[in-house]
């Protein structure tokens, strides 16, 4: 089993198109969504409903765990990574509008008309920010295998 570095951490999830986005329930349940994530200079971002459980949660505890899973088919790979941090909902119209702009090069597709809606409400905002304080991960590989041997097995794009 190979520990990964922080590096190698922040590498991989910036090739992930799916998350899951942990948070706690003011009753101490945890809650889990998927969403597809895109990354700022500092934080990493989501687009989800700020009025759904999440949005609720992030407003009694900002704790957010943002857990990324890869394997292959036949389960002889796998990658598992976690990020500690804090959420926030953005509500500046110049951040939302980059969010969107972001998110589309992620997903190739133009949401310049949800980034015009949600600038003109930005209370409403479903953009999500995490700040990562912490990052472990691990991987089926072995320490001091090549990274990009790995990334392919599971059929992530190599750099």
């Amino acid at each position: 089993m190979k520990t990964l570095t922080s590096d190698e951490i922040i590498a991989i999830t910036k090739k992930a198109l799916w998350a899951t986005i942990i948070t706690v329930r003011p009753d101490g349940v945890p809650f889990a969504i998927e969403a597809t994530p895109f990354y700022t200079e500092t934080e990493t971002c989501f687009m989800i409903n700020p009025n759904g459980g999440t949005g609720k949660n992030l407003k009694s505890s900002d704790h957010v765990l943002l857990k990324y899973t890869f394997t292959t088919k036949d389960l002889s790979d796998w990658m598992g990574i976690s990020c500690l941090g804090s959420g926030r909902f953005v509500h500046d119209p110049l951040e939302i509008r980059r969010g969107w702009e972001l998110l589309g090069q992620v997903m190739k597709q133009d949401f310049s008309w949800a980034a015009d809606k949600f600038c003109k409400t930005p209370e409403r905002s479903p953009m999500m920010a995490v700040k990562v304080h912490s990052r472990t991960g691990r991987c089926s590989g072995k320490n001091g295998e090549s990274l990009s041997i790995i990334l392919t097995s599971l059929g992530l794009e190599t750099d």
